[in-house]
């Protein structure tokens, strides 16, 4: 760790990530309670909502990727700069440094949100008697929200805001349209970006599972994401498997790349950003 402008830097991806988990466990308990709410939330539906009413898949193998997707889809996902200003500010002309921050965030939601979707893709697989579908299952759980939350970064870049309590916030709600309407527009954007980015990961892996039987259905229900899926047939462990890697392959390309052209758009928007998050007033 470094200091810079009485902020601790980090100089590597270890000692960001310590820092960002330290941060995640202190108040105001952002990310921890984003995923527990948004886990929980996606379990009443799940149960609670008819069948694909909510979910384009709504079988017993598919529910601890969904609840993944879920637990994922909420600011910490693209809020990375305006809720952590004064760390960015300080490591704004420092890419590498910025990087390793934006990694170490993305990483500690991982933590957060892998142990308890592959707990439940272990009883899941267990229950329906396939350990084949529990290996990709925590594949796919562990790399493919990688590559949504590496692009889902750009729009935090774009579009960042400061994290002020709720009561603050209306207490000082002039401008009413750029302190409430932008700020609850920008929250709740998580919810359909996240899940948009990883299906259009995943497409090309739909395609391979309905070349190789996995999936039974036209064209158009792969795309819109209501085509059968069933792997739980022994025959359909090959094709399950292949589609499992492309989809995991084109994750970690679009993780790596995504935080990459992130810094490139900082750069570019550097001036705007460092007046932006200078001043918490600005909502």
């Amino acid at each position: 760790m470094v200091r810079e402008g009485g902020v601790r830097l980090p100089t590597t991806l270890r000692a960001a990530y310590r820092s960002e988990l330290f941060r995640a466990f202190h108040s105001p308990y952002e990310t921890p309670i984003v995923v527990a709410v948004n886990g929980a939330l996606m379990a009443v539906l799940w149960f609670l909502v008819p069948a694909q009413a909510l979910f384009s898949v709504h079988a017993t193998w598919a529910f601890p990727l969904v609840l993944a997707g879920w637990m994922y889809s909420d600011v910490p996902a693209t809020n990375v700069l305006g809720s952590d200003a004064r760390r960015v500010l300080a490591a704004i002309d420092k890419p590498e440094t910025l990087r390793l921050m934006l990694y170490a965030k993305n990483l500690v939601l991982m933590t957060l949100v892998v142990p308890i979707a592959t707990t439940v893709a272990i009883v899941v697989a267990f229950n329906m008697h396939r350990t084949s579908v529990l290996i990709w299952n925590i594949a796919w759980i562990v790399l493919v929200p990688l590559g949504a939350l590496g692009v889902s970064s750009w729009f935090g870049v774009y579009f960042p805001y400061h994290p002020i309590p709720i009561k603050d916030r209306w207490e000082n709600r002039k401008p009413f349209f750029h302190k409430i309407v932008r700020w609850l527009t920008l929250a709740m954007v998580p919810y359909g970006l996240v899940p948009m980015l990883s299906f259009l990961i995943v497409a090309p892996t739909l395609l391979v599972w309905r070349a190789t039987g996995v999936i039974v259905g036209s064209p158009q229900q792969v795309w819109n994401g209501t085509a059968p899926v069933d792997p739980s047939h022994s025959g359909h462990d090959l094709g399950y498997a292949i589609g499992t890697l492309v989809g995991c392959t084109i994750a970690i390309v679009l993780w790596f790349f995504g935080h990459r052209f992130a810094i490139h758009l900082v750069n570019r928007r550097r001036e705007k950003l460092v007046a932006y998050l200078s001043d918490p007033s600005l909502g």
